[in-house]
């Protein structure tokens, strides 16, 4: 099937303008070569080079304009495509915009998806993917680490030349003779691999300067585009760096924050403290407690690292709903926790901040609104639970920690704005005390919170002494009496074996 016929010959953006777009009006062809600062009939090599020099030269991250440095980036993207710069060459930038009214669907079918540009997409040179690893202090002044690469680029020497074997055609028919019949059979070209051309490449070595910004995350990826191998039929794939943190003898990261783990004394927590800190740039921090604060110990079972990052503390309320409020979306779950992944993420990002949505027995709704709107609209209703925001006013003491602020990490694209410094306080206590140093201190510091009513002297009390013993250990010993038969552990009976045993699982999350 042949197609013809198309309105002066080219059809920029396949906007189905028709005619000579760039002879209707004058347009400009020129600014990109400016752009880059060379000749309109520069080689694809020379368009390379201007653009890496002037990349070096206006990159943000060297002090340069970043408009500017998108403008550049802008034009390479065109004038090192070879489709592109010959649609710009003849249409300026007007023919690189595509036509939203076009028929795309006609053209799609018959020669493939289009790109944001108007061109037709392209397959890509597979990307090169490669982890780079990098410290703490790295990430935390910001640093530019070199890295070769070597790939495989077109011989332009030789160029992309028609297949000899099969003549470009991509197949080769042989004729096979079969008594007295004759057969012809068609198969790809082993030559050119059923592409139609030939070609060489080279090996091009190529030194890359890896910039890892300020407070960029563990992670982040630095790209560097169209760099990796070359292919005529293919768009040239990207170089992708992973930056992958490595772990800090001292300091522990979570997001801006920064955590360092330092053991007190009992003296020191009651009566202040001073230590000396070397931080990730060199600089010597003397971190105090105020006159008169005293350390408490953090509250046991809570370690700040283990805490998920980005997780809402939502507040629940059980038989309630909201009706009056409109709802801006519905999710087919009652899933709670993919709910608040997608308030958190995806309807966020659309800025809908949501401040509660409810749940029934099969779906959410899903409200934009404040935590007080949703409060006061509140009304009761069975079989529903009511998700509001928690209250940012309301503190939590057995999460608030001792901090340096303003001492964490740069925040990432914000190098100006850092996290904070938090101590993870280990209070060390005195294995003893002699009594009189322990009624000196006891005339030191507030009452005793518990004062006995009987005399230890009186017959009905028993007088017992604490000592140290391993709770694990115990248990384990006191098993097999616990795993004894007989009635009184009848799994029938609420209070035997099997109620006796729910009992023990309970207590094993306090004591392993």
């Amino acid at each position: 099937m042949f197609f013809g016929g198309f309105p002066g010959g080219d059809f920029p953006g396949m906007g189905g303008k028709g005619g000579d777009a760039g002879g209707s009006k004058n347009v400009d062809t020129t600014k990109f070569y400016k752009l880059l600062e060379v000749e309109k009939g520069a080689s694809e090599a020379d368009i390379k080079r201007a653009y890496r020099r002037l990349a070096v030269k206006h990159h943000p991250d060297k002090g340069g304009d970043p408009e500017k440095f998108k403008e550049i980036t802008r034009a390479y993207e065109v004038l090192g495509d070879s489709e592109k710069r010959a649609r710009y060459d003849r249409y300026g930038e007007e023919g690189l915009q595509s036509d939203p009214s076009e028929p795309t669907d006609i053209f799609d079918a018959f020669f493939g998806p289009r790109s944001s540009n108007g061109g037709r997409k392209r397959q890509k040179t597979k990307d090169v993917v490669q982890n780079l690893q990098v410290t703490l202090e790295q990430m935390y002044m910001g640093s530019t680490k070199k890295m070769a690469i070597t790939r495989k680029v077109i011989d332009k020497k030789r160029g992309v030349q028609e297949c000899r074997e099969c003549s470009g055609r991509g197949v080769k028919v042989e004729t096979v003779r079969m008594g007295p019949m004759i057969q012809q059979m068609q198969s790809s070209c082993k030559s050119c691999g059923g592409q139609g051309k030939s070609f060489s490449t080279t090996q091009d070595r190529e030194v890359l300067e890896v910039h890892v910004q300020k407070g960029a995350p563990d992670g982040h990826k630095v790209v560097f585009r169209e760099m990796a191998d070359e292919h005529p039929e293919a768009d040239t794939g990207d170089v992708i760096f992973v930056l992958k943190q490595q772990e800090h003898p001292q300091f522990k990261r979570k997001g801006a924050d920064l955590y360092v783990e330092r053991s007190i004394s009992l003296v020191e927590a009651l009566c202040g403290f001073q230590i000396e800190l070397t931080h990730l740039d060199g600089r010597k921090l003397l971190i105090r407690t105020k006159p008169g604060e005293i350390v408490k110990p953090m509250a046991q079972g809570f370690h700040p690292l283990a805490t998920e990052d980005g997780k809402t503390d939502w507040e629940v309320i059980a038989d309630a709903d909201c009706p009056s409020l409109e709802t801006v979306a519905t999710a087919k779950t009652n899933d709670v926790d993919t709910i608040k992944k997608a308030c958190e993420t995806e309807l966020k990002r659309k800025g809908i901040d949501v401040g509660c949505f409810v749940v029934d027995g099969e779906q959410a709704f899903i409200k934009q609104c404040t935590r007080d709107e949703a409060l006061a609209a509140k009304k009761t209703r069975r079989g529903c639970s009511m998700y509001v925001l928690p209250d940012p006013g309301a503190s939590k003491p057995f999460r608030m920690m001792k901090a340096v602020k303003d001492e964490g990490m740069p925040t990432y694209k914000n190098p100006f704005v850092h996290g904070n410094l938090f101590l993870i306080l280990n209070i060390e206590f005195p294995d003893s005390l002699p009594p009189q140093n322990q009624a000196a201190v006891a005339k030191l510091l507030p009452p005793p919170l518990h004062s006995p009513k009987s005399s230890e002297d009186s017959p009905d009390v028993e007088v017992h002494t604490i000592t140290d013993i391993d709770p694990v250990q115990s248990f384990n010993s006191n098993k097999v009496n616990m795993q004894g038969g007989g009635e009184a552990y009848d799994e029938e009976e609420p209070h035997g074996h099997k109620a006796q045993h729910l009992r023990n699982t309970e207590w094993l999350k306090y004591i392993s």
